[in-house]
């Protein structure tokens, strides 16, 4: 199966009702709980299941706990509100992570209060009429994987990050494994280590018979495969990490029997990748600390960092991997699906996020999938544009272009190459393209390829080549901001200072967005964005 037909299967799903019946959001903050469970509430039935039948639940984290002991504290509150409400538990859940302020997305996650996931795409419910975002995103490509665990008999969690969308390009054959013998699932690339995955990217170890054997944290090639080297002949695989998951509901509730106390303990904290499937797969405390031996040769701490503020972490997973053998007759296993090459959305950078919106221009085969990843038409009219439900001037010269929902006045426009969704433009010259995204102007120049306006509502809206802006709705009033794709450091002073010439630094702008309640903010925006050409 192509990714073009595995994108079509998650959209038939959600209008077949095959979607998960229940749905858990964890986020960070109490007003972005508020925020995800009416967002949620308004698109289900485009994500999930079309008749709006899935049980929503929304809670928050509001104190950091990793995503390992966040998932268990969101499972707890999970059952408590099932309880309350009157729910049985479905053979199959999801469980959203809307977490992350995108600092490296920075202006834009901060015009969209701090919310990574929140960001907008190009693709539109069919039966809400909202544009989705990349949470909806996240979760509509998901929900293959939620139907192929539920078909082989798999009663458990999917874990899914919800800042991108994982398409695979194979078909999952429900035969390769015993589903109702093992704790978890892991997602995976085949692929051969490469320089740049290696440092990039956790790897599996997978057996013959499609079982995790071990995971390795990211590190240089050559540490790498000298850890490999040793099962190149033995018939095992290796792959590179996806990031989301799968859990048994047996194994949830193990393992939130012996953490529960942890998630209470202020600074106790720890991911799932790398270092609870590391200390899952470590079978005794020798081979642990061989681990952080290891690490400290490449120059890294994570294992002994872990330690100092979790001392006792590697001896209840060892609990817990006792507990699976003595209550459920059997040691603890990991299945491991294989999705192929997969097609991997991720907006969380400037660089691919220009990427990903603009490759829908392209009549090349990754063309086509963009286009269908976003449900957006392929043919064109006679200049090579694909114009959806747009009031474009006769006299404009306006080619080569996707252009959706948007209102250009003047005959001057002048726009190439370029992607304009939700635009309300009088004037826009964007001769050597780029992507105007539910902004508003009387004056928008992009004067260099790769410019993207976000959100933004100005009166002009002037960028260089590889340029940012968007539009702050403080309650004060709206700023505008910029940013260029060449700043690729987020961190110290270009976070913490003013640059570009905008008046306050990102951090500035992040704390005063954060305590804007997310309908409010919506409200503002959307009032300023609807009114501007009136």
């Amino acid at each position: 199966m192509s990714w073009r037909e595995n994108i079509q299967n998650n959209q038939r799903l959600v209008k077949d009702n095959l979607g998960p019946t229940l749905v858990t959001v964890v986020s960070g903050t109490e007003l972005d709980r508020r925020y995800w469970q009416q967002h949620f509430a308004a698109t289900q039935s485009d994500v999930f299941r079309a008749d709006a039948s899935s049980t929503l639940i929304s809670v928050c984290e509001p104190v950091r706990k990793g995503n390992f002991l966040g998932t268990l504290a969101a499972w707890a509150s999970t059952l408590e509100a099932l309880k309350d409400r009157g729910r049985a538990l479905p053979d199959i859940s999801l469980m959203s992570m809307v977490f992350g302020q995108g600092k490296r997305l920075s202006p834009f996650t901060q015009s969209l209060g701090n919310r990574k996931s929140a960001l907008p795409t190009p693709l539109r419910g069919s039966v809400s009429h909202n544009y989705l975002r990349t949470a909806d995103l996240s979760n509509l490509y998901a929900n293959a994987w939620v139907q192929h665990l539920r078909s082989v008999g798999f009663h458990g969690l999917v874990v899914k990050w919800g800042d991108e969308a994982v398409v695979p390009s194979v078909t999952w054959d429900p035969h390769s494994l015993d589903y109702r013998q093992l704790d978890a699932f892991r997602f995976v690339w085949k692929t051969a280590p490469t320089v740049e995955l290696a440092r990039e990217k956790d790897w599996i170890l997978i057996d013959p018979a499609d079982k995790m054997q071990y995971q390795y944290a990211r590190q240089p090639m050559e540490h790498l495969n000298r850890r490999l080297a040793h099962y190149s002949q033995a018939g095992y695989s290796v792959g590179v990490n996806l990031g989301s998951l799968a859990v048994s509901y047996q194994f949830l509730d193990l393992a939130l029997d012996i953490f529960r106390e942890d998630l209470a303990i202020p600074g106790r904290w720890v991911d799932w990748d790398p270092y609870v499937w590391m200390a899952l797969f470590c079978a005794t405390e020798a081979d642990w600390h061989a681990e952080a031996e290891r690490e400290q040769q490449i120059g890294k701490s994570g294992i002994r960092d872990l330690g100092v503020r979790y001392p006792d972490f590697y001896a209840k997973i060892t609990r817990l991997r006792d507990a699976v053998r003595d209550q459920l007759g059997r040691p603890f296993a990991v299945g491991v699906l294989d999705f192929g090459l997969p097609l991997w959305t991720d907006f969380g950078l400037h660089t691919a996020l220009r990427t990903g919106l603009l490759e829908i221009l392209n009549d090349s085969e990754r063309g086509a999938v963009a286009r269908d990843l976003f449900a957006l038409p392929h043919a064109r009219d006679g200049r090579g544009n694909i114009i959806v439900n747009s009031e474009l001037p006769a006299g404009a010269d306006i080619r080569n272009s996707v252009i959706c929902d948007s209102v250009i006045l003047s005959d001057e426009s002048v726009v190439h190459d370029a992607v304009v969704i939700g635009g309300r433009l009088r004037r826009a010259h964007m001769p050597q393209g780029g992507a105007v995204i539910f902004s508003a102007a009387d004056d928008l120049v992009f004067s260099g390829a790769n410019a993207i306006s976000l959100r933004s509502v100005a009166a002009q809206v002037h960028l260089p080549g590889g340029g940012r802006h968007t539009t702050l709705f403080l309650d004060e009033g709206p700023e505008q901001v910029v940013t260029n794709e060449s700043v690729i450091d987020y961190e110290g002073a270009n976070y913490t200072q003013p640059i570009l010439g905008n008046g306050r630094a990102f951090d500035d702008a992040a704390r005063k967005m954060s305590v804007i309640d997310g309908e409010l903010l919506e409200r503002r925006w959307l009032e300023a964005w609807q009114g501007w050409l009136a």
